[in-house]
């Protein structure tokens, strides 16, 4: 129980430091994309592979994190996990290829999720990118650009996303 309350502390201070921390808001047409999703949620992969072509990003240049409720229980292959136990209780980060994750610059962010966790927003917040497009339902200090479309409507999604980007990079 210490333990969790270690924790919780550990991420009011980040988020603190995340919400009072600036980004670089450069306008230009994504060359890189990371996708935060709900790897229990979602199985089927090459919905994000035709997300980048229909962005013009190319798929090397594509990096997918996924939160579950346990990472032991699944691995998914290309895609980091995490889950609410990536946190040590005295804080910080456990996995070091998700700390590497998030000290790259990406151009373009996706938070597709329903409902963040409080571990899903710190990851959320903490990446590193240009642009962060979100859900309205979510917390505002994690995107920069709210989609009202439903998750089962990813051709919806996608096309609400690269509309928004031609007015913004004309």
């Amino acid at each position: 129980m210490i333990f969790d309350v270690l924790k919780q502390r550990w991420l009011r201070k980040e988020f603190r430091n995340l919400e009072n921390s600036s980004r670089d808001h450069q306008q230009c047409w994504p060359k890189s994309l990371v996708i935060i999703f709900d790897a229990d949620r979602w199985i089927d992969l090459t919905i994000f592979e035709e997300w980048c072509q229909k962005l013009n990003i190319p798929f090397n240049c594509l990096t997918l994190v996924a939160f579950t409720k346990d990472v032991k229980k699944k691995a998914i292959e290309g895609v980091t996990l995490f889950d609410n136990h990536s946190i040590r209780w005295a804080g910080g980060l456990k996995d070091p290829k998700l700390s590497a994750i998030l000290g790259k610059k990406y151009d373009l962010q996706i938070n597709y999720l329903d409902k963040p966790s409080k571990v899903i927003k710190y990851v959320m917040m903490k990446m590193d990118s240009n642009l962060k497009v979100g859900y309205a339902s979510h917390e505002e200090i994690t995107y920069d650009l709210a989609v009202n479309v439903p998750l089962t409507k990813q051709e919806l999604f996608i096309s609400e996303i690269a509309k928004y980007l031609k007015i913004f990079n004309p």
